[in-house]
């Protein structure tokens, strides 16, 4: 079998198609999992009041799978909407809350790529007085 030469020339125009489709790619790959924009209360907040609801922003369409309320290693009922449609915006009413630290732990499947994303984050709550 032949052996190919590789000139200068075509080892350069390699590297640069090479170079071409890795600067291509590599946007393509960070847009693929939902990110939490904000949440609210916001994470690490710490409140005067209760909040009377539990708000999740991401930056694309998602579908909650787990959100989990626990205080001092109890967990806080919530109720979830199972067959809610997919958002940007994940909306929960939160039952009445004692002063404490509460922890959030979620999870989302990204609509779009079918990517779970998960975190958790805490507030306070801590009445003046």
């Amino acid at each position: 079998m032949p052996r190919r030469t590789v000139t200068p020339g075509r080892a350069l125009m390699s590297r640069r198609l090479w170079l071409l489709c890795a600067a291509l790619g590599l946007p393509l790959l960070a847009v693929g999992h939902a990110k939490l924009l904000a949440t609210s209360p916001p994470a690490g907040a710490r409140l005067a009041a209760a909040p009377h609801e539990l708000t999740l922003e991401f930056n694309e369409a998602v579908q909650l799978g787990v959100l989990k309320l626990s205080a001092g290693g109890a967990a806080i009922p919530l109720k979830l909407e199972r067959g809610a449609p997919a958002g940007r915006e994940v909306r929960v009413a939160l039952p009445a809350l004692a002063a404490g630290t509460y922890q959030v732990q979620w999870s989302a499947l990204t609509v779009d790529d079918g990517h779970v994303v998960k975190g958790t984050f805490s507030f306070v709550v801590a009445p003046a007085g």
